[in-house]
């Protein structure tokens, strides 16, 4: 098993322009692709995607600064998995609950 300190996360937050239907079906077709290429949902912007190395990390953050819309903003975080294991969520009185994702839902 590799080392929590070595294996990293992926984490891509962005912002789409969503103020006509084809904005808006550009930035759910950007989600989509997310989502077909093994990233999980954290929130609605914001995805994560587990790497055995940084090297692999790096790998596929090059291929997504080509798949951004036009006007569109991505930000890409690496976090190593030691790091990535420390989140923390708070929920208010109405909360939604969703499953943080862990290292064994991306090795399926």
């Amino acid at each position: 098993m590799n080392s929590p300190y070595k294996s990293m996360w992926i984490m891509v937050a962005f912002d789409l322009p969503t103020l006509t239907k084809q904005q808006r079906k550009i930035a759910n077709n950007f989600r989509k692709n997310l989502i077909s290429s093994g990233f999980t949902k954290l929130q609605l912007s914001i995805y994560t995607y587990y790497c055995q190395s940084k090297e692999k990390a790096i790998s596929i953050s090059e291929n997504l600064k080509f798949k951004v819309p036009d006007n569109g903003h991505i930000t890409i975080f690496f976090i190593t998995d030691k790091q990535f294991g420390m989140i923390k969520n708070y929920y208010g009185k109405s909360k939604v609950e969703l499953e943080q994702p862990t290292l064994f839902d991306c090795l399926e």
